[in-house]
């Protein structure tokens, strides 16, 4: 009987791993593309072969065309991209079959979500608790607002980002109008994509992880980080498995008014003291932590997968039957040991030790005897991207080809 094949793309990072794990276990074909040539899924024992595609950020009619090009020549059945890849395809949908496509959110809402101004427009909408606003005309109006509402400490936000892309943390007004200004400048932003500048929120960061099936959901996972990579926010080392029936609710809230459909995670702040939750952001997308999920017992990608393949009865009957621990730590080592190098250029060793020897979990992101060259495909990531920063460029297209 001939496999099912699966194309995921961007594949280096560790959110598209643990799908080709994930996937790959449920005897699927996995095919990998990226515009990379070192990654995790590069560097993977488990996938059935690598292509590699020109940039949407570059070019992105090729980068359409290269996955029109490599779905033909492998024979894909269907496409789970697994970061901002995800918005581009969605957009140009209609170049693809039906079936090739059905994994892929809805183009209208991926593109909200992706607006953060416009989330928050949304949520708000709903009655959900959301950071504070200043909703500025210019820098001298901003500057006004800052001072009238008291608000030294705040979080400027570009309104396309992702994790602490594109995140930004000031401390008085004066640092804060200094920092849209120079995001206006670098990014040339017209009025209408000026930064977001909202109240810093105290909190941990928690996440809710959801598949829905055109508007039904399938299942939903939360999360809660008890270690991140920059300490004001962005992808967590060490996070685990909690439950918070606010956050959860809000989440559901959000997902249900939109129809949604494929998978997402929504970010939110938690108080504990004050039980107060925030509204932060969501990822219309796989997202950092689905290790965590995955390696719990909760098969996000299997479950899609089965959604498109066979139906939404068959996907749900799957969900019932698995089991899913509910206490759970995962890890991402290769973090962890950037956070402890931090810590130790600050000559803090105590912590340094305790984050790399004292940190118990039940899983791993990127570390696996079973196939271990994917923790060094990572780093030779990283350094590829060094190399195409010294020399100015993002992508090298002449090398793609």
């Amino acid at each position: 009987m001939t496999k099912i094949r699966v194309l995921v793309t961007y594949a280096w990072v560790r959110s598209s791993y643990a799908v080709i794990r994930n996937l790959s276990k449920h005897g699927y074909e996995v095919y990998v593309a990226d515009s990379y040539r070192f990654g995790m899924g590069q560097s993977s024992m488990f996938h059935s072969g690598f292509d590699r595609y020109i940039s949407h950020y570059d070019d992105e009619a090729s980068f359409i065309n290269d996955i029109l090009r490599i779905c033909h020549d492998r024979k894909i059945d269907f496409i789970l991209p697994s970061h901002n890849e995800t918005e581009i395809l969605s957009k140009h949908r209609g170049l693809f079959s039906e079936r090739l496509v059905s994994l892929i959110p809805n183009y209208d809402t991926t593109q909200l979500f992706n607006n953060k101004a416009k989330t928050y427009d949304l949520v708000g909408s709903l009655g959900l608790s959301i950071p504070r606003r200043i909703k500025y005309t210019s820098e001298a109006n901003l500057r006004c607002q800052l001072i009238e509402h008291s608000m030294d400490k705040a979080v400027v936000k570009l309104l396309t980002g992702n994790g602490s892309h594109g995140v930004y943390y000031t401390n008085t007004v004066d640092e804060t109008i200094e920092m849209v200004g120079r995001l206006k400048a670098e990014h040339a932003l017209a009025k209408d994509r000026m930064p977001q500048v909202e109240e810093y929120v105290e909190g941990v960061g928690w996440g809710v992880s959801v598949l829905y099936w055109k508007g039904e959901k399938i299942y939903g996972f939360t999360h809660k980080r008890l270690r991140e990579k920059i300490a004001t926010g962005g992808s967590s080392t060490l996070r685990e498995r909690a439950s918070n029936k606010k956050i959860e609710a809000a989440a559901e809230a959000i997902f249900t008014s939109v129809n949604w459909h494929g998978v997402a995670m929504a970010e939110f702040k938690y108080c504990e003291k004050t039980k107060n939750y925030w509204f932060i952001e969501i990822n219309p997308r796989l997202w950092g932590s689905l290790p965590l999920a995955i390696s719990s017992g909760a098969e996000f990608p299997y479950w899609a997968l089965l959604c498109a393949e066979r139906d939404l009865i068959t996907a749900q009957a799957e969900v019932s039957r698995s089991t899913i621990a509910q206490h759970w730590r995962g890890r991402w080592l290769l973090g962890d040991i950037t956070v402890a190098l931090r810590s130790l250029a600050i000559g803090n060793v105590k912590q340094a030790a305790r984050i790399l020897f004292a940190s118990s979990c039940d899983s791993s992101d990127d570390f696996h005897l079973d196939d271990i060259f994917v923790f060094f495909g990572q780093i030779l990531n990283y350094l590829e991207k060094g190399c195409y920063g010294l020399i100015g460029k993002r992508h090298k297209n002449n090398m793609i080809r």
